[in-house]
């Protein structure tokens, strides 16, 4: 196991790496050439950061007539409602919206996401989170890359703010994922995304149905309608490099960093075919490193094999890492991910069973293993649940 578990992380680590070399950084577009955009929004509960982020929107430097920003209200019980329909009544580019209750989308989010994109006309949908602060170059930059051939944009997303060891190790998972986002892009085979940080075509979404079968699923927005879009048309992906284009957004305290990565992983048995064996195979394979290290320590396999294991796992983590700086930049997280990547032997143990097995809270809401057609209130189900959300 030792053996194939080296072998196989040395060629994901090569392979990763020719992909990230295929990453350029583009040019910036004419003002006259830019798509229309819309910037969607499924906002539930958000008094306390839509405000800010309202603010970050309303002073990106894009052409007044070519975009708007939808703020769609996820049967808030906050003031979120009222927030978004005073930033409608102040400034034009914004429109507020109820969730359509009448949807044939389950999942709420994805329901608040298509009633958004079925009410707007732009070019473009570009969608990002209520707690998410993009800089004001930040849809230039996105739209540089929304080339001809290209039905799909790619962005990375920073957590921030860390404070404790559990938020770093989060910041870095999400700088390792932006690292196989890009990777995967640069080799033609895109396979995750960031929610908070998409960009596609109205029309690529409409052609597919929507979210289509994937829409009861309480995560996936992004995921899985990327993988859709890769293999139901021949639109192409792109990733953008620049840095006006990265969405900062805060780490989620400690103590929801398991059940949001777990909420994350839920979809995977959702995913094409490759990608889910790839996917169990490597799981098995790191969890298997896992299980060897507590062994070696207990005298139940020869320390000599498992230590040589760690130091090529270390050795490919870092060819991964210095060739992700390149794309990325931001060495402090380079770092994090690196740690991170030492501890997710040891993670998975704690993630994966929940992901398949246990059920998925999402904003007050828990859904059953992650894909109930109606979700369960947890203020009927459980309120302790929904004191600690």
């Amino acid at each position: 196991m030792l053996k194939t578990f080296t072998v196989l992380y040395g060629a994901l680590a090569a392979l990763a790496s020719v992909g990230l070399a295929m990453i350029r950084r583009r040019r910036s577009v004419a003002e006259e050439e830019l798509p229309t955009v819309a910037v969607v929004v499924a906002a539930r509960n958000e008094e306390r950061n839509l405000p800010n982020l309202i603010g970050a929107l309303a002073a990106q430097e894009y052409p007044e007539d070519k975009i708007s920003f939808w703020i769609v209200d996820d049967d808030s019980e906050d003031a979120t409602w009222r927030i978004a329909r005073s930033a409608e009544e102040k400034d034009k580019r914004f429109h507020a919206l109820h969730s359509n209750p009448l949807s044939s989308v389950a999942s709420p989010k994805k329901r608040a996401l298509d009633t958004a994109i079925r009410a707007c006309d732009a070019e473009w949908i570009v969608t990002t989170d209520a707690d998410c602060q993009p800089g004001p170059g930040w849809l230039r930059a996105m739209a540089s890359s929304m080339q001809e051939t290209i039905g799909v944009v790619l962005g990375y997303a920073p957590l921030t703010g860390a404070r404790n060891p559990v938020q770093a190790l989060g910041a870095g998972e999400s700088w390792s994922a932006a690292a196989l986002c890009a990777a995967a892009v640069g080799i033609g085979y895109p396979f995750n995304a960031f929610g908070r940080n998409l960009a596609y075509r109205r029309q690529v979404y409409l052609d597919l149905g929507g979210y289509g079968g994937d829409g009861s699923m309480a995560s996936g927005d992004d995921d899985l309608f990327l993988q859709r879009v890769s293999a139901r048309t021949d639109w192409k992906a792109a990733f953008s490099a620049d840095p006006r284009s990265f969405v900062p957004s805060a780490a989620p305290p400690a103590s929801k960093l398991l059940s949001t990565k777990a909420r994350h992983l839920s979809v995977g048995p959702k995913y094409a075919p490759g990608w889910v064996l790839i996917g169990v195979v490597s799981s098995a394979l790191f969890m298997g490193l896992g299980l060897a290290s507590i062994a070696a320590v207990l005298g139940l396999a020869k320390p000599a094999a498992v230590w040589s294991a760690w130091k090529r796992k270390w050795l490919f983590d870092l060819i991964l890492a210095s060739s992700a700086l390149r794309v990325l930049g931001d060495p402090a997280r380079a770092a994090m991910a690196m740690a991170t990547a030492s501890s997710a032997p040891f993670l998975l143990w704690a993630i994966w069973p929940k992901a398949l097995f246990g059920n998925v809270r999402w904003k007050g809401r828990t859904f059953v293993r992650g894909r109930a057609a109606q979700p369960i209130d947890d203020e009927l189900h459980d309120p302790a649940m929904s004191a600690t959300e």
